[in-house]
């Protein structure tokens, strides 16, 4: 069996607008072999620039040329170099996550099996997700408490807010983080994301706050790539520090643990691929740092394969999950989950990664 052809679909942002906050493009990738089996990936998508990530896609193809889907990891190995290469980066490495999870796709189509079982086989029946409650603009306390409130009424045990983002004061976000906490009550897990936007002059005031209302998730209070910066904030704060999902190199994320820096790494499954983050969770055990895994894409396939891979992870805390991006997603393509009442959704075992796609519906967005 070798893979025959190779083709990058773009779902445009129309479909994923919300009136919480606007849609986001999608690079999907499908591979199709020489005995008919299609495997459907997905690519992370930077904003604005998915038409680069979908030319990264078939920039990749000499490398699938000739290939048994079989082969991931040498496909993988192949690809970072050209990652790594003059002619890489970012949107190159979510180019060769989105084939690696459409190999997987293939594989566990082929085998008959889901590909947590190719993987390793799941040490988890079930994984636990939060829901992302991101929006373009800055939200009165009543808007994101009622927001917020909403995904719990859904059956979210965790939340993540952004109280402190568009040059809000720091006493504004905190009303909105205690609203919040209000709203929700105090059984469901608090989470802020601070996006790197952090003055260093209003931390002392906002660690205080997180402490206050019980936040127990204090993600990328400074850049990733700043080590040191966010090791000393993880000692000054004593609160757990997230970071990682802007990365996609293994060596950038030894770096984050090294430095204790971070408490768990949150690797984008369509950035760093299934392999990538598996690896990733193996390091960071070693120095007890746990991997929850960062999902910025859509509600079908990147989720699939972000489930997929955390059940294979015994490190793993959570995945990402984006309420305001499922009824886009299910305008294309399908994928049964099921949240049970402590938060988590059941694994799939579907061969694949267990997403249908209505190609129709994909060709339509492409014309």
């Amino acid at each position: 069996m070798k893979i025959r052809t190779v083709k990058a679909y773009i779902v445009p942002p129309e479909l994923s607008v919300t009136d919480w906050a606007p849609g986001n493009p999608w690079v999907l990738v499908r591979l199709e072999t020489d005995g008919g089996i299609v495997g459907w990936g997905q690519a992370y998508t930077f904003r604005d620039r998915e038409q680069a990530t979908a030319l990264a896609v078939h920039k990749l193809e000499p490398i699938l040329d000739g290939l048994d889907p079989f082969d991931v990891k040498g496909f993988m190995t192949k690809a970072l170099d050209t990652i790594t290469g003059p002619d890489g980066g970012s949107e190159t490495a979510a180019a060769a996550a989105g084939i690696e999870i459409a190999l997987w796709d293939i594989v566990g189509k082929a085998q008959n099996a889901p590909v947590h079982q190719l993987l390793g086989g799941a040490c988890h029946d079930r994984v636990g997700v939060y829901a992302n409650c991101w929006s373009h603009v800055s939200r009165s306390p009543e808007e994101l408490a009622t927001f917020a409130f909403e995904q719990v009424n859904q059956g979210f045990k965790a939340v993540k807010v952004y109280p402190f983002l568009y040059d809000v004061t720091v006493d504004e976000g905190i009303a909105c983080l205690a609203a919040v906490r209000e709203a929700v009550g105090p059984d469901v897990s608090l989470f802020v994301d601070m996006w790197s936007s952090v003055r260093e002059e209003d931390l002392p005031q906002i660690i205080d706050a997180l402490h206050a209302q019980g936040v127990t998730w204090f993600e990328d209070p400074a850049d990733a790539t700043q080590v040191d910066t966010l090791a000393l904030i993880r000692r000054q704060s004593k609160l757990p520090v997230i970071s990682g999902e802007t990365l996609y190199l293994k060596q950038d994320f030894r770096r984050l643990v090294e430095h204790k820096a971070a408490d768990s790494l949150n690797p984008d499954v369509t950035l760093c691929g299934m392999l990538g983050i598996k690896e990733i969770a193996a390091m960071a055990g070693t120095y007890s740092v746990s991997v929850s895994v960062h999902n910025n894409n859509t509600m079908t396939i990147g989720l699939a394969a972000a489930l997929h891979t955390a059940a294979v992870i015994p490190n793993v805390r959570l995945v990402e999950y984006f309420p305001r991006f499922v009824a886009g997603s299910n305008a294309f393509s399908t994928f049964p989950t099921e949240m049970d009442e402590e938060g988590c959704i059941l694994l799939p075992n579907d061969p694949g990664i267990g997403v249908t796609v209505d190609e129709a519906a994909l060709e339509a967005f492409n014309q």
